[in-house]
């Protein structure tokens, strides 16, 4: 869950050039909701995506995760918690890199860093699979330099590089899990830790039985090996609170019009595929009630409407033209 609590925002203050960005702004996004933000130029939205991934800092209020503040948590440390895709394509991949060197980079994130890295055979057929999913070729593009990649395809593969992180460890999902746990940290920890000990307790036991059963060929035995593993991992695994939240800050816009249209339907595929919680800006207002489960506009830094479930549906553009204007008429009767 994430929340944005009484943010406000002003940049250049005391001076002729004073501007609130954002006004005493709060919402909440529940895991795996798609929310889409819309509002005019200087309306808040950016900036809202700037302080939820640390780039710039409140004035006022915080940002929380599972009811952890995380204010003043560093750009860096939060990369592996948001993702974001700009609207520019050339910034979400490295154009001197390869395809497949872009994937391995992302699949990194959050993780330890070494000196070197290396793409063993699994890696390899995980990325063609996950590139075939595009249906733009590049599954037979792997050493392709990003840079010769059409504005489509490279915010694709931002995309799809956006849903890659590290795994964590073992020892890591148990220490998240206690720290963005919402009651008893310490009982939190005590819970997480017994079921990672009994689990790798009947793994090792299980595993120690299947070494001695002779009838299996080394075949099968790796395979039974395997699937003991994974369910060891999927029991502590499902304390992971750590899956990142997507950010698109107007993905779409630098691209045409039937690219930009097939980047959202893969952006609508990836997101619901892979139950991320997003937050999409965007100046289109189609595209804003087309996708996702809820519509925030923003106005002169503030929320002017949160819009959801059946009503969203109702929505047309003519209807959002009105609401713009409604909120235009009333800023100028105040002033």
């Amino acid at each position: 869950m994430l929340s944005f609590k009484n943010v406000t925002k002003v940049f250049y203050p005391g001076t002729a050039d004073e501007k609130k960005a954002l006004d005493d702004v709060s919402f909440v996004v529940n895991d795996g909701e798609f929310v889409t933000i819309i509002g005019g130029n200087g309306s808040g939205k950016s900036t809202t995506l700037n302080v939820l991934t640390g780039s710039i800092s409140p004035d006022k209020g915080g940002v929380y995760l599972n009811d952890v503040d995380i204010t003043n948590m560093s750009e860096n440390k939060r990369a592996k918690y948001f993702a974001r895709v700009f609207q520019d394509p050339m910034k979400g991949t490295a154009g001197s890199m390869q395809v497949i060197e872009n994937l391995a980079i992302a699949s990194r994130k959050g993780g330890t860093n070494g000196l070197g890295w290396y793409i063993n055979k699994e890696q390899k057929i995980k990325y063609i699979e996950m590139l075939k999913t595009l249906n733009l070729g590049l599954e037979t593009r792997l050493t392709t330099k990003t840079e010769v990649l059409s504005g489509g395809q490279r915010q694709a593969l931002t995309l799809l590089m956006a849903t890659l992180r590290a795994e964590p460890s073992h020892r890591q999902i148990i220490e998240d899990y206690s720290k963005f746990f919402m009651g008893d940290k310490e009982k939190a920890k005590e819970e997480v830790t017994n079921v990672y000990v009994e689990a790798k307790d009947t793994y090792k036991k299980e595993l120690k039985e299947l070494s001695k059963d002779k009838s299996l060929t080394k075949k099968e035995r790796k395979e039974r090996a395997e699937k003991l593993w994974n369910e060891f991992d999927n029991k502590v695994r499902k304390y992971d609170l750590t899956k990142q939240i997507l950010l698109l800050d107007e993905h779409t816009a630098a691209l045409d019009p039937k690219t930009a249209k097939k980047v959202l339907t893969l952006t609508e595929k990836i997101v619901r595929e892979n139950k991320l919680t997003t937050l999409m800006v965007t100046h289109n207002m189609r595209d804003a009630i087309t996708y996702g489960d809820r519509l925030i506009m923003f106005y002169e830094g503030k929320i002017i409407h949160d819009i959801r479930g059946e009503e969203k549906k109702k929505l047309t553009v003519e209807k959002l033209l009105e609401m713009f204007d409604e909120a235009e008429l009333a800023s100028l009767n105040k002033k």
